[in-house]
């Protein structure tokens, strides 16, 4: 009688020694593929800023420092069409500069004239929380910037600070209500009064900032 009760004590213990050890391999193998998954997410995320970011390493063969714009000739003999929003504030965020509000979405600002939200270029000094969705980080002159949608912003502390680019600052796209402009017969794109060259970047398609309208 003894010998069966320790024969089966003794096989309820192996048995549970089998179980505990089975747990620990799958509880292993289950955190192996959680770093694994991780590391793959961490891989994809640092591909990502990577795929993100324009790194400057030349500046333009020419530039035009303070241009007057009476010495600009724009290529559309139309004016350019201004975005104006007529739907209330919902979804924007109030940004106050200067004693002056300005309305931000998705990256884009606005101010309030009779009633509609007219889109805008923000103001150097003016400061927003989070960047917009989407924007590029510009490494130039051992200086990090942010682009999104003709802005250039700096960090600064816990906020981003909007600032005029630097001359040879590469962006892959302009926003669509730039202007085709002739400087001294050159062929230059303007927006928001700085001045661009389209230039190849990695292959690509870019503007590269040459100079700034006084």
């Amino acid at each position: 009688m003894k010998t069966i009760k320790s024969i089966l004590i003794t096989a309820i213990i192996l048995t549970t020694v089998s179980l505990n050890a089975q747990d620990r391999r799958n509880t292993g193998s289950r955190n192996n593929k959680s770093v694994a998954t991780q590391q793959r997410k961490d891989n994809n995320s640092s591909r990502n800023k990577q795929e993100r970011t324009i790194t400057v390493n030349s500046r333009p063969s020419k530039t035009y420092d303070k241009v007057n714009r009476s010495n600009v000739n724009y290529k559309k003999a139309d004016p350019k069409v201004v975005a104006v929003r007529s739907r209330g504030q919902s979804g924007m965020k109030t940004v106050s500069h200067n004693s002056k509000n300005y309305y931000y979405n998705s990256g884009v600002f606005y101010r309030k004239y009779n009633n509609n939200f007219v889109k805008v270029a923000p103001p150097t000094g003016l400061r927003i929380s989070i960047l917009p969705e989407g924007h590029i980080r510009v490494a130039i002159n051992s200086r990090n910037y942010f682009y999104f949608e003709g802005t250039f912003y700096r960090e600064s502390g816990n906020e981003y600070i909007v600032e005029t680019p630097p001359v040879g600052a590469i962006v892959y796209a302009l926003p669509a209500d730039y202007e085709k402009v002739n400087v001294d017969g050159a062929i230059l794109y303007e927006f928001n009064g700085i001045l661009y060259e389209r230039v190849s970047y990695n292959g690509k398609r870019a503007y590269q900032v040459v100079g700034y309208l006084d």
